[in-house]
């Protein structure tokens, strides 16, 4: 769902949602299994079966997913693979019906990923930057290895890199979800739903892409687990002209003290403390903070409705009123200096508690002239909750406030054609309003720190288009086009000045992906056999919020590494299902079938004391087979 959804799903949901929902068990027998395999080693096999217990009154499934693919990116100083697949995931779903009347949905899950981590590799730096080093402002202390350092990188290309830090990508998740569902009449139900989940989290990272101890980033697992409660009832109504939902929500998340926020191993210039270090210190360092744990709440009233006061025309109003919050705390920021036994405090200790309320609404027209077109119009308000750097050296820092946009949309949706012949066209217009927009930006500090600030306002303008077009039985075509036009209104930082000019981060100004599709005709004794492509192509890209010229020599710094040129990707896929008119489907796929290599992110510290930026590069070509059995 594409725009602000912040009526009934409420807040930081400023740009959309997505919504998986598990398939649930039923009264009949069913499931599948899915086995693939291909380049760099990739074994996946997923699963599912499900059916009754208890005729109409006792369904279960069980479902499950192994993804194995070894790394395309080979790191040179530990001979290791980076850029892996290693995820574990399974659920077992539980559904009650005792009467027609009452339901008792009950799902677990659990989810483990362990994966050699993010293979970035040097893409630049700069000789030239006035926060390397006080005392030789014009060229950083490791430049002759910086200089050989990216020459290699370059002969060897994006897939083979050459970083010291381990690198890893971790993840561990547990929890039940329940919803019961009762229906009072005919007419009017009410739906709780309940949730509660365990997870922890691990990245380590090489931020500069080299064997260099320049800025390498650790977020190791806890042995406290972070834990999340939510807690929603619903009352619903379904009238002639009026249906009607209103709601309860309540959310607590809480992390453990004593954790370790972040580690970090970093090259700097220190200056002299006296009677510890009294010529200073030039080489690497080790900081790290300790957390004194975190709370967040969150609690919302909602209610919406749908009236329907003439044939054709629905009209919805909807609004919601939340309260949030925010409660962190840490022990300080704590640097290890070879030579010295013990750790040196570079940042007091915090504690910081906030509360934020917002009122988010959605007004919508829609007006079917016929069941196959309609044309509609919405305005509605979205948040994202503000919050704390606690981490933070200045405390001007420590805190940033929420994030609010106001959507305006027009569109139209139609279908046309009869038989094999259709055409799905679909467009929408819309002017997204934004206030206090939340960015992250990079520090100059010692130690490192990267905090989330406030721009002030800005805008985005657009378009979606979705067209699909079915030219008979054997071919069709699907075109997805979406333009973006984002600017600031105003965007004033403290210490890089006037930003208005820049690009908003991750916001391409052209996407478009288009989907033909071939089916072959064949007897149903043979199956349906089918090929088809994908063709996605984007535009040119900023990943830092810095990525324009605006006078300011540090800021000038970041452009280079700011952005990510446009790229077209093609994937191919045939299909065969029901082979010889059995349950057994067969497929073969090419994923960036002209190997392309493209980058999907960067860390930019162009603009900082380490002065370096790494970029990180999607996947290459890669083939595979798949075969499913159902029944």
């Amino acid at each position: 769902m594409k725009g602000p959804q912040g009526t009934l799903f409420g807040r930081n949901t400023t740009g959309g949602a997505i919504l998986f929902v598990p398939k649930r068990p039923t009264n009949d027998l069913d499931g599948f299994f899915n086995f693939r395999i291909g380049e760099y080693e990739r074994r996946d096999v997923e699963f599912a079966v499900g059916g009754v217990i208890v005729p109409d009154k006792v369904m279960l499934r069980f479902a499950g997913q192994f993804l194995n693919r070894e790394g395309f990116t080979k790191n040179l100083f530990n001979d290791s693979r980076t850029d892996a697949e290693d995820t574990k995931s399974f659920r077992v779903s539980l559904l009650l019906t005792p009467s027609e009347r009452f339901e008792n949905y009950t799902l677990f899950e659990y989810t483990s990923i362990e994966e050699a981590g993010s293979g970035a590799s040097i893409g630049g730096f700069t000789a030239t930057n006035p926060v390397f080093s006080a005392s030789t402002p014009t060229q950083p202390p490791l430049l002759p290895q910086l200089t050989a350092a990216l020459a290699a990188q370059q002969a060897r290309g994006p897939r083979i890199i050459d970083v010291d830090f381990p690198l890893s990508n971790g993840f561990k998740s547990r929890g039940v979800l329940n919803s019961t569902t009762l229906d009072m009449t005919d007419d009017i139900s009410l739906k709780n739903i309940f949730s509660y989940r365990w997870y922890q989290m691990e990245t380590n990272y090489d931020i500069d892409g080299t064997d260099l101890p320049i800025l390498n980033v650790s977020n190791p697992f806890q042995g406290n687990w972070i834990t999340q409660r939510t807690e929603e009832i619903q009352l619903r109504g379904n009238f002639d002209i009026v249906d009607v939902v209103a709601g309860y929500y309540d959310e607590r998340n809480k992390s453990p003290a004593g954790s370790v926020g972040f580690d970090t191993v970093q090259y700097v210039q220190l200056p002299p403390i006296p009677g510890l270090l009294p010529a200073g210190y030039l080489g690497p360092i080790r900081a790290f903070v300790i957390s004194g744990g975190s709370l967040n709440t969150s609690k919302a009233f909602y209610g919406e409705a749908n009236l329907r006061p003439l044939d054709g025309l629905t009209l919805t109003a909807g609004i919601r009123r939340t309260k949030d919050f925010r409660s962190t705390s840490t022990e300080g920021t704590k640097i290890l200096i070879p030579g010295i036994p013990f750790p040196l405090p570079a940042g007091a200790p915090s504690a910081n508690e906030a509360t934020f309320n917002a009122t988010t609404w959605n007004l919508a027209a829609l007006y079917e002239f016929t069941p196959d077109l309609n044309a509609y119009a919405t305005v509605r308000r979205g948040y994202k909750s503000g919050g704390f750097n606690s981490t933070a050296l200045n405390p001007a820092d420590q805190f940033f406030r929420p994030e609010t946009v106001t959507d305006y949309e027009i569109g139209i949706k139609s279908k046309w054609g009869s038989g094999d012949w259709a055409i799905r066209a679909n467009l929408d217009f819309f002017y997204d309003d934004y206030k206090d927009i939340q960015r992250f930006v990079n520090l100059n500090t010692i130690p490192a720190s990267t905090v989330t600030r406030n721009a002030a306002a800005g805008n985005i303008k657009g378009v979606d288009v979705d067209l699909a077009v079915a030219a008979g039985s054997i071919f069709s075509i699907d075109l997805k086009y979406t333009y973006l036009d984002a600017e600031y209104d105003e965007y004033i930082d403290p210490g890089l000045g006037d930003l208005s000019n820049s690009r908003f981060p991750n916001s391409p100004k052209h996407q478009l992906n288009v989907t033909p599709r071939v089916s072959i005709p064949t007897s149903d004794e043979i199956g349906k056999i089918s090929i088809q492509s994908n063709i996605y192509y984007q535009s040119l890209i900023a990943f830092d919020p810095v990525n324009r010229p605006n006078g300011n020599p540090v800021a000038a710094l970041s452009v280079p590494g700011a952005t990510a040129p446009g790229y077209t990707r093609i994937d191919l896929r045939a299909d065969w299902h029901d082979i010889m008119d059995t349950s057994l489907s067969a497929a073969i796929f090419v994923k960036n079938i002209t190997d392309k290599t493209y980058i999907v992110g960067g860390n930019n510290q162009l603009p900082t004391q380490f002065g370096t930026v790494a970029y990180l590069y999607g996947e290459p070509q890669m083939f595979g087979v798949e075969f499913r059995f159902d029944f």
